[in-house]
């Protein structure tokens, strides 16, 4: 298990937290007074539903962003990360003005920015930023620093940070403005609202939820970083966005009530199929699957069918890597080597796509064969089992 089951998630001596302590006195002197962490997710099922009105079935992951930090009055934002991935540049300072917010370099402080620009304005801070969400990996990374921002802001401007469905939009809204990725509602939603020791059922068009328990303790959650990162907003996301609308259109014109895929069903695609491209098809056909066993694969998490629910999940991964193609070699390997294990329910590629990571549900009893078998075939992952964490809150300092 990782660190997190050692630590508190909120816990000031996580090693997480430790260190961007560390890092804030030694870039600024004196002791942070402020601190907030939101976690990374991974979506058990439900991939590339969330934009089209769909359902996805996540988990907040124990591992997590933090941002430890201090009030100003000087109308600047100082900021310093410890991710290795941008140490040429770690550090950045701008003014805190809406008017003077733009997008610029280093990227990572987009993220920041965006969340600034679109909550109310503050007079100034300091803040060092720390993670052990793995970045690029496909397990919102991105999600993770705009709601532990957000969490951190809240509490500069008012004392206290409430998590709601305006928090998970201000960083969903972020994302698009500011990182140029036209992402769903998912990744900031289970950021924000995680629980432990459960996943959650999104309806992304309601914005509600359900709570599904992991009810069995010989159920375990493991996580094999292909370690091969993606840009996704360089690359072909915003394509499977625009398909899934186009193919939206072509079935409005005949099914007026079809507002989005998550209105259609199998029968409604096939029938107006000669009306659209061949990739525009298999786009949608993704989609609306891909919805249909979210809802499914949640029905058996809850009766604690986890035969049932792996099951869907190669589904799922046989749809992202054929008909939306969103998988790689490296992906499609890290499935194949899970599913040889005796003891492994399901496997599939999570997040984005085009790298990343796979998720695998498993029972405990196999857990050191699976790490073992993952590493022989595949020795460059990096791979962790995890457990559902809690959603964004404030650290006691």
């Amino acid at each position: 298990w990782s660190l997190m089951y050692i630590y508190n998630m909120a816990d000031k001596d996580h090693p997480t937290v430790a260190s961007a302590i560390t890092l804030f006195k030694d870039k600024f002197g004196g002791e942070p007074n402020i601190a907030a962490c939101a976690p990374g997710r991974v979506n058990l099922i439900g991939e590339h539903t969330d934009y089209c009105d769909g359902f996805v079935f996540p988990m907040a992951l124990e591992e997590f962003t933090c941002v430890v930090g201090r009030k100003t009055d000087t109308g600047i934002c100082r900021l310093v990360t410890a991710s290795d991935q941008d140490k040429e540049d770690s550090y950045t300072e701008f003014s805190v003005k809406h008017g003077d917010l733009a997008q610029g370099e280093p990227a990572w402080a987009n993220y920041v920015k965006g969340v600034m620009k679109h909550s109310p304005e503050v007079s100034g801070f300091d803040a060092a930023i720390a993670t052990c969400v793995p970045i690029g990996g496909g397990l919102s990374s991105s999600a993770a620093l705009e709601v532990s921002t957000h969490t951190f802001l809240d509490i500069l401007r008012d004392g206290k940070s409430e998590n709601t469905k305006e928090k998970a939009l201000t960083c969903q809204k972020a994302e698009h403005t500011f990182a140029n990725m036209p992402c769903g509602i998912m990744d900031q939603f289970i950021s924000t609202f995680g629980q432990a020791g459960s996943a959650l059922l999104i309806d992304c068009r309601s914005l509600t939820s359900e709570v599904a328990k992991i009810k069995d303790p010989n159920v375990v959650v493991f996580i094999a970083n292909s370690n091969v990162t993606h840009k996704l907003s360089d690359s072909e996301y915003p394509k499977r966005k625009k398909a899934c609308e186009d193919a939206v259109k072509v079935l409005n014109a005949t099914y007026p009530e079809v507002k989005s895929l998550r209105d259609a069903n199998m029968e409604q695609l096939e029938a107006v199929k000669g009306n659209m491209d061949e990739v525009t098809f298999r786009r949608a056909r993704h989609v609306i699957g891909e919805i249909g066993r979210c809802t499914d694969a949640a029905k058996a998490f809850e009766n604690s069918d986890y035969d049932a629910f792996g099951k869907l999940m190669i589904a799922s991964h046989m749809s992202l890597k054929d008909d939306y193609e969103v998988s790689c070699k490296e992906l499609d390997l890290l499935q194949s080597l899970a599913m040889e294990v005796k003891g492994v329910y399901g496997s599939r590629m999570t997040g984005g796509g085009f790298g990343g990571c796979t998720v695998t549900l498993a029972h405990a009893s196999c857990k050191e064969e699976l790490e073992a078998h993952i590493m022989k075939g595949y020795p460059k992952a990096k791979c962790f089992f995890t457990k559902p964490g809690d959603g964004a809150r404030q650290i006691n300092l």
